[in-house]
């Protein structure tokens, strides 16, 4: 890895987000943290990962508007920060359902789950033309029941467009998918939350952001794989 190569992870500053960078951090990358609104915390991510002895750079955007990703990209480019790893972590969460309007919903949830990594995955390859996308999905997008039904579309939309960027990315670019399951309680719920949903999955336990972390290290190391979509989910994509 040159002294220059550097990861992008969007939705940085908290939760899966942040443990993905500071694990590229911690695998001799430099650090594009990206955040929407939480601020306080991409700086103090910044500060965590300098630390290490990485360069940090801090940017924000927000999926809900609009984004010139080619320019953002040839800046970076033009400041010698060269991105070999592209991480689509940010994401929104969202009970929906058939009783809901939906328009609504679902267009916000469209932009913030799937437009947002379809135009930086397209920008990345023009601008820089090599390296590994990896793509945070969701172990459910092998479910049709759900009480999230904008989010599943949206992440089940980006799960296809993996399968499709693999193919017409190679042989330049890797671009595979990370489906978690029970890992960090939703906002506004606890742990127990996720313990009392665990003992319907095979595994009956719970899993922890450093099982994320271990999966991306190998699929940034793995030159030979792509397309590929890892359940690191307790085994709960094979329940009913």
């Amino acid at each position: 890895m040159e002294q220059n190569k550097y990861a992008l992870v969007t939705g940085s500053a908290d939760r899966i987000g942040k443990s993905i960078a500071i694990q590229l951090a911690a695998m001799g990358y430099h650090v594009v943290v990206h955040y929407k609104n939480s601020r306080k915390k991409a700086e103090g991510l910044k500060k965590e990962i300098e630390g290490m002895g990485r360069k940090v750079h801090v940017m924000q955007f927000d999926f809900l508007q609009t984004n010139d990703f080619d320019r953002l990209f040839a800046d970076l480019k033009a400041q010698q920060i060269i991105l070999e790893v592209l991480v689509n972590s940010a994401s929104d969460f969202v009970p929906s359902g058939f009783d809901d309007l939906g328009d609504t919903m679902l267009s916000k949830q469209i932009k913030s789950n799937f437009d947002g990594a379809y135009l930086l995955t397209k920008s990345f390859a023009r601008i820089f033309g090599e390296g590994s996308i990896i793509n945070i999905l969701d172990t459910k997008v092998t479910k049709d029941r759900t009480g999230h039904l904008d989010y599943i579309l949206s992440k089940k939309l980006l799960g296809e467009f993996t399968r499709i960027s693999a193919v017409h990315l190679a042989p330049t670019i890797r671009v595979n998918a990370i489906c978690p399951g029970l890992i960090l309680p939703p906002e506004g719920k606890d742990e127990q939350y996720l313990l009392d949903l665990a003992s319907g999955i095979p595994l009956q336990r719970i899993g922890s952001v450093e099982d994320i972390q271990r999966t991306v290290q190998f699929l940034v190391e793995s030159s030979f794989v792509t397309g590929q979509f890892l359940y690191i989910d307790g085994g709960e994509h094979l329940a009913l």
